[in-house]
């Protein structure tokens, strides 16, 4: 026998072998689980008997749905009803599944890197993820959050199934949960009064290649050139699609509200594409599922630790607003400049969890704050109009500043500004004739522009001009 191929042999031994035992289903399908309300949600996994019928039976309703296997798969397409439970949920075949503890609600996908991996209880470099961790943990008794982590696994290929399981949140369970992830879902609860579930699948230092399907950027000379820089400065970890593969692959069955999103950092060396990267991962995320779900991402924030700037990542981050159904959460106004994990996760998650309060549940509350809309030049001046806005500018703590106007040389010098309702009145008298502005495009800068409802402006700028020229 030649030796080399007894892995594989192994390894077709071990699946023979753990089919025997019947129906088997994917990790996300089990005790404790939320399923998307009002939809036709995915049960499915596989069978060792081949063109076997399988059965499916809700108790919200008590009707059966039933397929016929393809080779020892199946997947059938049950109804859920408006939000409830706890039901029952049974699969039959040669052998009978009971799955129990099941609710009906709101399911979303939390996934990034480190900020959104950091759990409630976590602590880096002295510095903990969630102000008062203590108290928040004890005080997480809700049943009616249901949360589910994917245990951390690369892969070269597609994979049908993932390592988790559901849990009910209480202090022991929450703990070691996504910190960002769970005050998102326990925000949507205190607000809707619904279950919500949460599947958590992030990972530290992961830069956005490796969420993607490989060949998005493989085949791509733009972003391929993009993900070489990475190599050259010694950033990437991971290569393009490992992390896809095999910690978001498994999940594209499960139905799903929508998508939050906290990651960045990873990716500054090649911030000039990071806008492109995101705009392909997600438009490749809903096109595998069928349906244009929202996306949620949270703007990193300003750190002036590392050589590599992050404000034009940030602002790479803002343009990805230009896709349909996107929203951003920006964090500078509580940043410490010197940490890249900002302890304020529970306003994090609020904050993402007021796009999604605001934009998808009909509440009427803003959910950003003020974002670049347009300019205009009038003379030697720039007027600046934002959207969220309504009601007027205000300036929190301080005089109004960080605003840079350039002529057509590009080259930037600070500015006089000055607030007129919603719109910012830029100038300077070392610029005859400007024709761009920017706003907090530094690394020591916080924002203190705020709306009416006390959430901070993004930076912004108004050029596209090579970040070589500053």
């Amino acid at each position: 026998m030649n030796i080399k191929i007894l892995p594989n042999i192994l390894i077709f031994l071990f699946a023979f072998n753990t089919t025997k035992a019947g129906i088997t289903l994917p990790s996300l399908i089990g005790d404790n689980m939320v399923l998307q309300q009002n939809q036709k949600i995915a049960i499915w996994g596989w069978t060792s008997e081949n063109d076997e019928i399988i059965k499916v039976c809700g108790s919200w309703n008590n009707d059966t749905v039933s397929i016929k296997s393809n080779l020892g798969k199946w997947k059938i397409l049950p109804q859920t009803p408006e939000y409830g439970g706890p039901y029952t949920l049974c699969i039959k075949g040669h052998e009978m599944i009971t799955i129990h503890n099941v609710m009906i609600g709101e399911v979303w996908l939390a996934s990034g890197q480190s900020n959104m991996a950091m759990t409630v209880d976590s602590i880096n470099k002295n510095i903990r993820g969630v102000t008062n961790y203590k108290q928040k943990i004890a005080e997480a008794n809700f049943t009616s959050i249901r949360m589910f982590t994917v245990q951390h696994k690369l892969d070269s290929i597609p994979q049908e199934d993932c390592s988790g399981k559901w849990q009910v949140c209480n202090p022991d369970n929450v703990r070691k949960f996504s910190a960002t992830g769970y005050f998102f879902a326990k925000t949507l609860v205190d607000s809707l009064n619904i279950p919500v579930g949460i599947i958590h699948s992030s990972w530290g230092g992961s830069e956005v290649e490796s969420w993607m399907k490989k060949e998005l950027v493989t085949e791509n000379k733009r972003l391929y050139e993009g993900y070489k820089n990475l190599i050259g400065n010694k950033i990437a970890s991971t290569p393009p699609g490992l992390k896809y593969n095999a910690m978001i692959y498994p999940l594209e069955n499960y139905t799903i509200k929508g998508v939050v999103w906290y990651q960045g950092e990873r990716n500054k060396p090649n911030a000039s594409v990071y806008t492109e990267l995101m705009t392909q991962l997600i438009t490749s995320w809903r096109n595998s599922r069928g349906y244009e779900f929202p996306f949620y991402l949270v703007q990193i924030v300003p750190y002036t630790q590392r050589n590599v700037s992050s404000t034009y990542l940030r602002d790479a981050q803002r343009q990805i607003l230009f896709l349909s159904k996107t929203g951003m959460v920006v964090t500078s106004d509580f940043s410490e400049l010197n940490n890249l994990h900002p302890p304020q996760k529970e306003e994090v998650g609020r904050r993402l969890a007021l796009w999604a309060l605001a934009k998808d549940y009909g509440k009427n509350i803003v959910c950003s704050g003020p974002l670049y809309k347009s300019m205009k030049i009038k003379d030697n001046t720039i007027e600046i109009e934002f959207d969220y806005a309504q009601g007027g500018l205000m300036v929190k703590n301080g005089t109004l500043n960080n605003f840079e106007i350039a002529g057509k040389d590009h080259i930037y010098v600070p500015a006089v500004a000055k607030i007129k309702g919603s719109t910012v009145i830029a100038y300077s008298d070392n610029i005859k004739k400007p024709v761009a502005v920017r706003y907090a495009f530094s690394d020591n800068i916080q924002s203190h522009i705020i709306n009416q409802s006390g959430l901070p402006a993004s930076i912004f700028r108004t050029d596209t001009i090579s970040k070589s020229i500053q």
